[in-house]
């Protein structure tokens, strides 16, 4: 499976679509973001360790399995949480796990929607717990520390580029032992880190 780093979507009109139907109930960077993962993330790196040998994705028992571990722990985990956020906040909550499957979306056209969401309608990016395992939640991170989003815990505490970029690389290192492709959140964090060195150097400066 093929990575592309940035994301290359497949559906620009549908995406540009679904940016202005957000319009209309969005005024600017007015939202909270809830970045969480759906195929992946820690509940995936953890059944994937608990696999045997036979474990085959392409299998539909595998794929059965996969949906009720990983997908369906995942959208309940981040539809609590985002139930919760919603009675502490009176502002609109996005959900990103709270969207069907789309006919024909490859995992780019869904991370260039996402990450558009954020530049457009986010002020604030909360991430659940577990977020640096997600190939897409990493990118949504790196756009959020670029847009200039407040970011967040999921317990509501800042969370920082120098805090992320650490988490993420603490994930590659873990991910690398169960023979998951972290090729993604590495450059990832190469972009984080590349900004970390321009707010040092303009710190500097100053």
């Amino acid at each position: 499976m093929t990575l592309n780093f940035p994301p290359q979507p497949t559906h620009e009109h549908e995406i540009e679509m679904l940016l202005e139907t957000l319009a209309s109930v969005i005024d600017g960077r007015t939202a909270v973001y809830l970045s969480a993962p759906i195929t992946s993330g820690k509940r995936f790196a953890d059944w994937q360790a608990q696999q045997n040998e036979a474990f085959n994705m392409a299998q539909s028992t595998s794929q059965d399995e996969h949906r009720r571990e990983v997908i369906k722990a995942n959208r309940t985990h981040a539809q609590s949480l985002a139930r919760e956020l919603r009675r502490v906040w009176s502002r609109v909550l996005i959900d990103p796990t709270a969207v069907a499957d789309l006919p024909g979306w490859t995992q780019d056209d869904y991370r260039h929607l996402w990450a558009r969401v954020i530049e457009r309608y986010a002020d604030t990016v909360v991430f659940i717990d577990g977020w640096q395992y997600s190939n897409g939640c990493a990118y949504e991170f790196l756009i959020a520390q670029r847009s200039r989003a407040k970011t967040l815990s999921e317990d509501q505490h800042p969370l920082t580029l120098d805090a992320g970029e650490q988490l993420i690389r603490a994930a590659i290192n873990e991910l690398r032992t169960q023979a998951l492709s972290p090729i993604f959140l590495q450059q990832v964090v190469e972009e984080l880190a590349k900004m970390g060195d321009k707010n040092t150097k303009g710190h500097h400066a100053k």
